[in-house]
């Protein structure tokens, strides 16, 4: 495994300490698939590429682990943690209960400019073609229509969530044009419904929505 190129396109330490460098290298290329599911991740090849000690190395692996994107194994190392089409299907359910409890209570605060930015994401949805552009605008929608509800512990298990199952959906979800539409015109039913301050409907629309992408599982994942 190339770990120098990984870091590479993660950029230099400046303004990280070692470990949270090394942290963001490995979580880079786990959630963008560079470290498939199932990848032992070797102590001495990291930290010899990285030309980091083993000691952030370590830490860093156990902070991923406390994220599930590692599984660290006694007396056999850490391999990125493989999820099964049960275990997604799970996590999407646990998303789908997370968000939909959070639009309820961002719905009556969301301003005219939430919005604006809100329709600007979904117009930039249907201008981008790329499969990470559109990965990050989808988690940029997502993040912005709950916002208003400003719970930190939710938002911080919602990017738990991000990225463990963005990895899996990635191709399947925003590869194809007709799916990156086809979101992005649910996208727009979400926010009407917002709009008109429907709490049921909008949580509807969402809860829907959310649940959709299992049918983008890739029929590898068993």
């Amino acid at each position: 495994m190339d770990y120098k190129a990984l870091a590479s396109s993660v950029g230099n330490r400046d303004g990280y300490g070692t470990q949270e460098w090394v942290y963001r290298v490995l979580r880079t290329g786990i959630i963008n698939g560079t470290l498939p599911g199932g990848m032992q991740l070797k102590q001495d090849e990291i930290s010899a590429a990285l030309n980091v000690s083993h000691i952030p190395v370590r830490e860093a692996l156990r902070q991923l682990e406390a994220q599930s994107l590692v599984t660290i194994h006694p007396n056999r190392g850490a391999t990125v943690t493989e999820l099964t089409r049960e275990m997604l299907i799970n996590i999407m359910q646990v998303r789908a209960a997370i968000q939909t409890a959070m639009l309820e209570i961002a719905i009556p605060r969301m301003t005219d400019a939430d919005f604006e930015a809100l329709d600007h994401i979904i117009h930039d949805q249907h201008e981008t073609k790329g499969l990470m552009e559109s990965e990050v605008l989808n988690k940029e929608f997502h993040d912005r229509l709950i916002a208003r509800a400003e719970n930190p512990f939710a938002e911080m298990m919602m990017e738990i969530i991000h990225a463990n199952i963005d990895r899996y959906l990635r191709s399947g979800f925003y590869s194809e044009e007709s799916a990156r539409e086809y979101s992005a015109a649910e996208h727009e039913a979400i926010v009407a419904a917002c709009r008109r301050r429907d709490i049921p409907e909008a949580v509807k629309l969402l809860h829907a929505h959310i649940m959709d992408a299992v049918v983008r599982i890739p029929s590898t994942v068993r």
